[in-house]
């Protein structure tokens, strides 16, 4: 065997296999690597998605929490003065959960499908506990008090609480998957100072 013999020999067993590697790379491409990938983008939307479903919903709670019984005393055109579960004024809804479903809408969040969001807004009144003479007493907010009148002032008064639950039916689109949805649900309260 001659030097030359075996460096031809080598050459044409390379030669044969590179054509083997570009089909294991096409399918690991195809069946790997961009599904790998469509799923990391999937995945950082559904961050990013989770980001605008709790920051929602501390906003709402935020501007429920000042639209009490005396905000419409601040200035009649103040935008949802007075608001509680029978709604608010400047402009009239019909519920709360209109009125601040229509904020969240307002917000600037691009590639949300405003469709599949839902707020529920609960106002909870205060329970006082005084254990008696000498002894100091307690509030709670027990999720029993929930108020549910349209009357004007009635759930919405200075002390009260306010919680409000955003949620989101995010949608799942991976390759090669079938279509579903994700809820993603973030609650937030805040006393009522206005």
């Amino acid at each position: 065997m001659t030097i030359q013999w075996v460096k031809r020999k080598l050459s044409r067993v390379h030669y044969g296999q590179e054509g083997g590697s570009l089909v294991e790379m096409a399918l690991v491409s195809a069946f790997i690597y961009l599904p790998m990938l469509f799923a990391i983008f999937e995945l950082s939307f559904a961050m990013y998605s989770y980001t605008y479903v709790s920051n929602m919903a501390r906003q709402a709670t935020r501007y429920a929490s000042v639209r009490g019984t005396y905000s419409c005393s601040i200035s009649s055109t103040f935008p949802d003065c007075d608001l509680g579960p029978g709604g608010g004024s400047n402009p009239t809804t019909a519920t709360g959960n209109a009125a601040l479903l229509a904020y969240i809408q307002n917000q600037a969040y691009p590639g949300i499908v405003w469709n599949n969001v839902s707020v529920n807004a609960t106002w909870i009144t205060p329970t006082v506990n005084n254990p008696g003479t000498g002894a100091y007493s307690s509030t709670t907010w027990p999720a029993a008090n929930s108020c549910t009148s349209t009357t004007a002032g009635a759930c919405n008064a200075v002390n009260n609480m306010v919680q409000v639950t955003v949620t989101y039916a995010f949608p799942l689109n991976f390759p090669f998957w079938p279509h579903g949805t994700i809820n993603m649900t973030s609650t937030s309260q805040m006393m009522i100072n206005e």
